[in-house]
This record gives structure tokens, sequence and C-alpha cells, in this order.
């Protein structure tokens, strides 16, 4: 229990009487006692078996109890005059406890622990300089708390140097030199990455030159290739184009052959499609005509005149021998028919299919004119026909029909001869095509081969007069970055080294920066550069590395965030800097002592509108304090007293509870995410 939980004065009389007598007067009601007593009868029996269980009795061994149990510990701050005049209020506090007066830690511990905290930490030096570190710091932190009496009796301020401010010393070096080390190591990569491009650059030049030669032999031995591929191209594409006149030649005479084709085959068609009636007449007269109907003719014994006559006009149509041509006595006006002959013919297997199938060129100009007398008697005719022989009718028609298509196919027929003369002159032709084809397929792949070939040897010719461009563009960039660096070469060179100087000049500049974050605040200009200088001269004795003429504020920031401070309301002066650095540089929370409210206004303007400005009196503070924490926003405190919210502690001292991959503090009895981002800010006017 410390004094900073005491929020009413009226805690302490509770403390008091708990201290004084072991009880509180009223702190239990008359049945709530009763009920602790109940409860205390079978443990005071078990402990005491032959105490009576009165009330008084039970009360008695129920403050015996807690007198025996309750422990407290309570911290006062001997700080100003509040614990004086509460000692004197309050007597239980100081005859009811058993004093312990914690002064500051001595330089023996203050080493230890500087020694635990950096054994495992990495710093550029000798370890007999790491010690020496050790040991400077908790120089650091005694002669500061030393330092702080004489500045109470130089300008009557008040400053203090506890423990916490030697670990947060400990932790802020830790964390500077580690920034330090990775910006000046990043910064000396960089120049001796330029050195090594210059180095590149150098062995590049040498090595492209040597490249060049080469290429530009390559290139002139694909040129004199490119040269013969070209010529054999020439005479390639020669002889192909002569095979290709001799070619078309031919095409030509085979065109011309089939328009004469084509001519003739439309002109015979054009006279064929007049007969077409007459054919389809008698195809469907031989449709009528089955192969029952030829076989009842021939069972005749004596067959009308007609159907033998008709039959006779078939054995003509059909080639077949007919008998003498004499005069029928029984018709002086026709022919003796062929009957016999005709039974020959009918009784053929195929004779139907051959009447389906008949070759309608064979007609000639004798076979019409033998048929003639048949076709001009006047009972020649399908009427008739039907009348006397109605089976087979149809080939009334069809002989008739054939004798029609004669008609008009007598003048096509020379054309079918003609048309057949020219197919066999068009395969010929055609033949030939093929082959002079053929002789032009070889060229034009020979040609195809030749031309890919030229067209590979050009490619190959113009890949390397761009490699042996790109190569002289290269050797030209080259020798101009380094004809350019060529003065810059030494001053990288030296920067190298001098960054690499600075990094083990590290371990002592970054102790005199961390010394004065963590210290510094609270004294004024005057008493700074005194600290400053004692700290400076106590690292050279020791033999620390450190740069001559240190500039903590150079050190500690850079010119461009300084502008910008600047800009935001912050004076220019070495002090204001110096303080702009610590609220912004050191590892706890800034308190700013602003009675002018300068650091106020640059705060407000410094952080966004997000920024969460708030009291301790303002009844919101809590929720706008988490609200702060969870969001990850900055918070400003404005003109706090001598006191502090209790809430605060754990949020002052940062004792931050990691969960998962966040962090959580405790205010009061909640627990609260912390968020990245969160900053906290205190001024006051004391």
């Amino acid at each position: 229990f410390t004094d900073q939980e005491i929020k009413e004065e009226g805690f302490l009389e509770y403390l008091n009487q708990v201290l004084s007598s072991g009880e509180v007067g009223g702190l239990f009601a008359r049945d709530e006692m009763d009920e602790i007593a109940t409860e205390l009868i079978p443990v005071m029996k078990k402990e005491f078996p032959r105490r009576p269980p009165t009330p008084e009795n039970l009360i008695d061994y129920f403050y015996s109890r807690v007198r025996k149990n309750l422990h407290v510990s309570l911290c006062f701050s001997p700080v100003g005059e509040k614990f004086r005049s509460r000692a004197l209020k309050f007597p239980g506090l100081i005859s009811g406890c058993t004093m312990d007066w914690f002064a500051r830690w001595p330089k023996d511990a203050l080493i230890a622990v500087a020694q635990h905290f950096l054994a495992s930490f990495e710093v550029e030096c000798t370890p007999e300089v790491k010690q020496e570190v050790v040991q400077t710091m908790g120089i650091f932190q005694d002669g500061v708390a030393e330092a702080c009496a004489d500045y109470f009796h130089r300008y009557r301020r008040t400053a203090h140097v506890t423990p916490k401010s030697y670990l947060s010393f400990i932790n802020g070096y830790k964390t500077v030199y580690a920034q330090q080390k990775k910006e000046i190591g990043g910064l000396a990569d960089r120049m001796n990455m330029g050195l090594e491009k210059l180095v590149e650059a150098s062995k590049s030049v040498e090595k492209l030159s040597k490249e060049l030669v080469v290429m530009e032999k390559e290139l002139e031995e694909a040129s004199v290739t490119a040269d013969q591929v070209l010529t054999e191209v020439t005479q390639k594409a020669q002889a192909a184009e002569k095979v290709k006149t001799s070619v078309q030649k031919v095409k030509d005479k085979a065109q011309k052959i089939v328009d004469s084709i084509s001519t003739d085959k439309a002109f015979a068609e054009v006279k064929l499609s007049k007969a077409q009636p007459a054919l389809d007449e008698a195809e469907r007269a031989l449709q009528t005509i089955h192969p029952s109907h030829i076989a009842t003719v021939r069972r005749l014994g004596r067959p009308p005149h007609l159907i033998m006559r008709i039959m006779d006009c078939v054995l003509l149509l059909f080639h077949k021998k007919v008998n003498a041509w004499v005069l029928d006595p029984n018709r002086p006006e026709c022919m003796t028919p062929s009957w016999d002959r005709s039974l020959v013919m009918m009784a053929q297997a195929n004779f139907l299919s051959g009447l389906q199938t008949f070759n309608k060129d064979l007609i000639n100009e004798e076979v019409v004119e033998l048929m003639t007398p048949y076709l001009a008697a006047e009972d020649y005719n399908a009427a008739k026909a039907q009348q006397v022989c109605g089976d087979v009718a149809g080939l009334c028609s069809w002989t008739r029909s054939m004798v029609v298509f004669y008609g008009v196919n007598k003048e096509v027929l020379p054309l079918k001869s003609n048309l057949a003369k020219q197919q066999v002159k068009l395969d010929l032709a055609t033949a030939e095509l093929q082959e002079a084809q053929a002789t032009l397929d070889e060229k034009e792949k020979e040609l195809a081969e030749v031309q890919a070939a030229y067209e590979n040897s050009v490619r190959t010719k113009q890949g390397l007069i761009d490699d042996a461009e790109s190569c002289r563009r290269k050797m030209k960039t080259a020798t101009a970055l380094i004809d350019g660096l060529s003065g810059e070469r030494e001053r990288w060179t030296e920067q190298s080294k001098e960054f690499e100087a600075q990094v083990g000049r590290l371990v002592g500049d970054v102790l005199l920066g961390t010394a004065f974050l963590s210290y510094a605040g609270p004294f004024n200009q005057d008493f700074r550069t005194v600290l400053l200088s004692s700290w400076t001269k106590e690292v050279r004795t020791r033999c620390i590395p450190t740069s001559e003429n240190l500039n903590l504020i150079t050190m500690l920031t850079d010119p461009a965030t300084i502008s910008e401070w600047n800009v935001q309301g912050l004076p220019n002066d070495e002090l204001s800097l110096q303080n702009g650095i610590v609220v912004t540089t050191a590892t706890r929370f800034p308190l700013l002592i602003d009675p002018q409210n300068q650091g106020k206004r640059w705060v407000k303007n410094r952080e966004t509108d997000e920024m969460c400005i708030t009291s301790l009196n303002d009844k919101f503070f809590r929720q706008k304090l988490e609200d702060s924490l969870s969001l990850g926003r900055a918070m400003l405190i404005e003109d706090v007293g001598e006191e502090l919210d209790p809430a605060l502690d754990n949020v002052l001292e940062k004792n931050f509870i990691k969960s998962g991959s966040t962090f959580k503090v405790k205010v009061g009895d909640k627990e609260v995410d912390v968020m990245k981002g969160f900053r906290l800010y205190i001024t006051t006017k004391l």
C-alpha cells in the first residue's frame, strides 16, 4: 500500500486503528459479527478445547487471528510536508510499524545491476572497455544523485533520481545504441556498396573490352556467312522462278482444256435436257413391266401381231438379228415378225434388267431407219398396245422414246466423243502439271530452307550487332561512371573508414547521450552543461572511445526534424532543442514543467487532431485514458498538481503485459490493450 493510493486522508484513520489496536471500530454490523462468531466456534474449539465459546471470547479470538495473519506493508515518500503531517496526525504509522528506510543504492550495487543487464548485450568494443562502461554507468547515477542535492542548494529546486531512473538509463543505452549502430551501419553499407560498384564497373569495362573484340570477330564471320547464303538464296530463287513459269504454262494449257470441256459439256447438257421428257416416259413405261408380264407373253401360243412387232423393235435396239424382211401374208403392210428370236431374247434372265440399263448411246441411224416402218404403222401406239397387250404395253412407249432420244442424242454424240478426247488430253496435262508442281514444290522447299538459313544468318548477325552495341553502351556508361566518380572514390573510402570508426566510438557517444536523456531533464541549461562536462571528463579518463566535440543535438536528431519542430512552435535555442529531444527520444513518458505553455502549444501542433487532451479533474479521465491506449493515440494531461491519479502508475512505469502479439496494461482493476502509437504527455505549471 503506497501513499499514491491515498485519495482521502480518511483512509489513514482506518490504518491508524488497525496499527494501534488491531481493529476498526464500527467496521462490522452486529449481525455480521454474530455470523463471524458462529463460524469461528468449531475453529476455536479445535484450537482451545477448554475455552468456553462465549461471544466475548469468540470476538477476542477473531481479533487475535486478524492480528496474527494480517500483514501490512506501507510505502511512504519522505519528500514534502505530507509525511511529517501524517505522522503527527496518525501516530500509529510510527509506533505500530517497523521502519525500513530505503536509501539510494550504493555504487557497488549500481555497478552490479549494470553488469547484469549489459552482460549479454553486444557492444563494438573490447571487454575492458565494456567493463569501464559498466563502471561509468554506476558513477553517473551516483554523481547525479549528488548533483540533485547541489542543485537544490543552488537553485532551491528539488530533483530526484531513483533506481527506476537508473534502470531506464540502462535500457535507454541499449535501445539508442542499437538504433545508432543500425543507422550508421546502413550508411556504411551504402558507402561500401558504392565502392564495390566502382570496383565492379572497372572490372566490367575490362571484361567488356575483351568481349567486344571477340564479338567484332564473330560479327565479321557472320557477315561473310550471310553474304554467301544470300548468293545461294538468289540462285535458288531464280531456279524456282523458272520452274514456276513452266508450271504456269502447263496450268494455262490445262485450264484451256477444262474451259473447252466445260463449254461442250454445258451444250450437251442443254441438248440432253430436251430429251429428258422422253427418257422419263421410257423410265415410267419400264416400271410398269414385271417379270410375270414377260412370262405371260412368252406363253402365248398365237401372240397379237402388234406384240411381235414391238418385240422386233426391241431386237433392233439391242442389235439382235431379225429374220429377212419378207412381207407378212397375213398383214401385207407389215414385215414378217421374228417371234422366235424374240422368245430367245425374252428367255434370258437379264432381259428386264437389260431394258433398265440399256445404253442409249448405242442407238444409231441404221437402227432408227429399220424401226421406221414399224413405228409408221397406225396401230403402233401406246393406246393400241394397251388394248392388245396390256402386260407389255410399256415396251411400245419405251421403243418410241428411244427413237425420240436418238433424235436429240445424235447431235450430242460428236460432243461426247470430243469430250472423251479432251478428257484424255486433260489427264495428260494434269499428270504433266502434277510432275511440274512436284518439281516446283521441291524447288520451293529448297528455297525455303535456304531462305531460313539466310534469315538465321541475318538474325545471328543482327544479334551480334545488338550485343556489340550493348557492350559499347555498357562500356560507355561504366567509363562515364568511373570518370564522374573518380574524385568521389577517395571521399567514399574515407567516409567508410569514418563510419567504421564512428561505430567504434558509439560506445562512449551513446553513453553520454542516454545519460543526458535519462538525467538532464529536470536541470537548467547551466547545470546541464556542468553535468555533461563532468560526464565527458569521466568517459575520457576511463579511455572509453568517444567523439571529439560531441554535439548531442546532432547525434540524437537531424536538421530536418529540428526545422519541423521550429515550424510547430518550438523555439530554436539550445535548451528548447534539448527539451524537444528529451520529450521525443527518452524511454519514459515526459513531464513538461511549462509555466508559459510553450511546450503545450508545441505538443498540440506536433500531434494530430486525434490527440486526446484532458486533465485529472475530468470526470471521463479514466475512459479517455483507456480509449487512447486501445486506439494507439496520443494523450495530453494538462496542468497536473503534486499528486497523480493512481490509475496512471502502471502506464507511467510501462508495466505492460504481453498477450499473444499485443500488450496489455492494468488501469485500475481493468486490463486495457496497448496499441502501437500511444504517447503520453504530462504538463504542469508548478
